[in-house]
């Protein structure tokens, strides 16, 4: 992965430098084990960190002589595309924050893959609601075929609320495959914390130290 490139695919981004090379650093390390399974983020804003996910997918195959297409895991990007919807009852935190905020549209998102050179065979989009859009994904209920995940081998949790973090975990926590990531973005905002407890506690938790 070239610095340039991640610095600026980093800067449409709302994490921390540390955050996207950990995307980075997982998703190498769940391809180089074999872990089976697509990688999803729930949750997209611009893409960047799908990007990352993407480009650990592109580098993999650079380095395996008979990785088959039919072979490559794909990047499943599951956003409403028209920003956060209005908190509820769990989000303590962002409670009087209107609907909508860190929105980036669809058309933007692809522009901006198209623009950091993502194939966009890499990539499928689930535009809507997550209740609605993450259960037709996992069940099958979906347009078609290549739209429905049967197995997760990295799964990134960015949506902020309880009631979008909540069908993650009922559809799509399920299908990780053994060996597979889970990465949730929002811990410290205590809607996401109690949709993730009210289903995986107990459980390790690992986080690593930023180096700067």
């Amino acid at each position: 992965m070239n610095r340039e490139w991640f610095d600026n695919v980093r800067m449409s981004g709302l994490g921390h430098t540390e955050t996207f090379e950990a995307t980075y650093d997982i998703a190498r390390a769940v391809l180089a084990r074999g872990v089976p399974g697509d990688f999803v983020e729930c949750g997209v804003y611009a893409g960047a960190q799908c990007a990352i996910m993407a480009r650990a997918i592109m580098d993999h195959i650079a380095t395996v002589n008979d990785y088959a297409m039919a072979e490559m895991p794909r990047v499943h990007l599951f956003d409403s595309f028209e920003g956060i919807p209005a908190a509820g009852e769990h989000d303590h935190e962002l409670q009087g924050v209107p609907a909508g905020e860190s929105a980036c549209s669809l058309v933007d998102v692809k522009a901006n893959m198209k623009r950091w050179g993502i194939p966009d065979e890499l990539l499928i989009y689930h535009p809507g609601m997550f209740k609605t859009s993450i259960r037709d994904a996992a069940l099958g209920s979906v347009e078609c075929q290549a739209m429905y995940i049967r197995a997760i081998a990295l799964l990134r949790l960015d949506g902020d609320l309880y009631e979008s973090t909540k069908p993650v975990m009922e559809h799509l926590y399920p299908l990780v495959s053994p060996g597979g990531w889970v990465i949730v973005d929002d811990w410290n905002l205590s809607g996401c914390r109690k949709a993730v407890m009210e289903t995986v506690v107990p459980a390790p938790v690992y986080w690593r130290i930023p180096t700067k």
